[in-house]
Formats: structure tokens, sequence, C-alpha cells
């Protein structure tokens, strides 16, 4: 073999031996995005860093919190679908971003179901009907009584996605008509109802209990399948006598349709042993959830069945959003 057959053979050796740049480079190669579709400071953004942080540190790699607040969360979910399919971003999705919202918005920009896939369920909050503190209304009894003896006098502040469906899917099992009185925010319908303007209201737990504590407010009953450890002597809502009333807060992380398997795979199983940590599960519940440590397929059987309840909830009570 001469010298230029012998230098075009070792050429031809190296070619295929030594890896393609593109195809070795390893992940996560640069820092990852975790989108959050509220403002900072809310407690889906508190678990969003407390999660991001510890992903961070087991991947080698920063997790850049990505605000993006407006329009209810939608914003932030249409950002999400449509950063590049790499595997460097996540979203952490709610009940009300990745699901409510597609229902209740007509002009939704994106299928949440094909957008996503999912990745790990973090946790759960169950929200409470609260009074007036000096409502006669003691319990949910005392309010099932109320509204069916006066159908469609009783009242209830609606400030959020959230409590619209809370309520709506009260009254549709307990059989009483409210009457619905839309706010821009929460804040503007829990003033009004301290004041005694309203008559009742669902929020979620962790932000009513303050001003259930300084006996602005008196809680009826929370939405919870169970009693929640933020309340333990606060029945739920089925215990009251509402039979098949349950609600709650969930989120969960997702990355776009289309990452890279190995990559969907590894932030899998890297996020469900974060959120079996407990001491990572003490911070959730200090935040004001419940830690509710779930895998993918866990993940994608709760946000069907949201979908599908909150379809039919629409549809019954025909809302939309505020």
């Amino acid at each position: 073999m001469n010298y230029l057959k012998f230098a075009v053979a070792v050429s031809a050796l190296v070619c295929l031996v030594q890896p393609d740049p593109a195809q070795a480079q390893a992940w996560p190669s640069k820092p990852l995005q975790m989108v959050v579709p509220q403002g900072a400071g809310g407690s889906t953004d508190a678990i969003a860093r407390l999660v991001g942080q510890a992903l961070g540190e087991r991947l080698g790699q920063t997790v850049v919190i990505d605000n993006r607040a407006g329009a209810g969360g939608v914003l932030g979910v249409a950002a999400a679908a449509k950063a590049a399919p790499d595997g460097h971003t996540l979203l952490i999705g709610s009940n009300t971003t990745v699901a409510a919202n597609a229902i209740l918005y007509a002009s939704f920009p994106v299928d949440p179901l094909k957008a996503f896939v999912p990745l790990a369920l973090a946790a759960d909050a169950p929200f409470v009907f609260v009074v007036p503190a000096a409502s006669p209304l003691k319990s949910v009894r005392d309010l099932v009584s109320a509204a069916k003896a006066t159908p469609g006098k009783l009242t209830y502040g609606s400030g959020t996605s959230s409590a619209l469906l809370c309520t709506e899917l009260f009254k549709a099992a307990a059989g009483v008509d409210l009457l619905k009185v839309p706010y821009k925010s929460s804040a503007q319908g829990l003033t009004d109802l301290i004041g005694g303007q309203i008559d009742v209201v669902c929020e979620p737990l962790s932000a009513s209990l303050p001003n259930i504590k300084a006996g602005r407010l008196r809680a009826l009953a929370q939405t919870g399948a169970q009693r929640s450890a933020l309340a333990p002597d606060l029945e739920t809502v089925v215990e009251a006598g509402v039979p098949g009333m349950a609600y709650s807060a969930w989120v969960g992380f997702f990355a776009p349709a289309g990452s890279p398997p190995d990559a969907v795979a590894k932030l899998r199983s890297e996020l469900h042993a974060i959120l079996m940590e407990s001491t990572i599960q003490e911070r959730i519940r200090s935040i004001g959830f419940e830690p509710r440590p779930g895998n993918a397929d866990e993940l994608a059987t709760l946000h069907r069945a949201e979908l599908k309840s909150v379809a039919a909830t629409v549809k019954a009570a025909g809302i939309q959003a505020q």
C-alpha cells in the first residue's frame, strides 16, 4: 500500500470511529428554562423555584425560572409550547393553566394534550368555602338549606377560573342555585366577602387561612378528597353531606412535545426522585400545598380527567373565562 492509499484509509477509519460532535454533545448542554405561567412570588412560583434548584443540582446545570404572567396563564403556556423541543425547557402547569383554560378560553392557543408530554405530578391544594364571620351560615348544611329555600338569592364571588369551577361543581353536586358575582381578582372578591357584600367564596385553603385565623372569615368545609394537614379539623364537603364534590388545585411538570426521549426519561426520573424527598415535601407543605408525587402516567391520567370534568361543568353551567 503506497503512502496516499494508506493516508486515505486512515482518514476513513478516523471518520468511522470519531462521533459526530452534534450527536456526541451531552444533555443537558446548557441551562434549563422552567416556564411559570404566573408572576413571581406566588405559591406555584415557589414550588417551581424549590424544585428547579434541586433539579439543577442533580443535573449539573442551572435551571432558570421564567415567569410569564398574563391572561390567566395562557401566555406562559403558549410560550412553553413554542419553545424548542430540545429537552432544555420545562413548564410547571396546573389544573387551571393546562386544563381549565383550554376549555374556558374559546381561543386557547394550543391543545395541551398534544403540545406537552407529562413529566411528574408534584402537589395539590384543596379549596375551602368561606363566608363572612358574621354570616348566619355555620356549615355547608346551612348553605345548602338556605340556597334551596331561596334559589338564586345567595351570591358567590368569582375572581378566578378555579373559584368559578369550584362553586359550579358544588352547585351541581348539591343541587342548588347560587348567583355568580364576577370579580377581576380574588382579592377584590375576598374584600367584598369580608365586608358582607356577597355570601360565599371558594378559595384556596392556604390563601384563606390568615383571614380565617384572624376571625374575618368562617370556614365551612374544604374541597379535597381527604382532610388537609393544613386544617385537619376542617371537614370535607363530602363529609358535610355533598357526595361527589371534590376539587383541588394540582401542579405538575411538563415538557414540549417532541423533546428528546432520553432527556424526557431523565427528567421524569430526576423530578420524581426530588419530589419523593422528605425535605422537599416539608417545604411544599410550608408553601401551602399537599405533596402528591406522581409519575408521568399518573399526571397524564389526572390531566385527561380534569379536561373531561371541566368540559362537562362548563357545558352544564354555560360559563366562560372572565
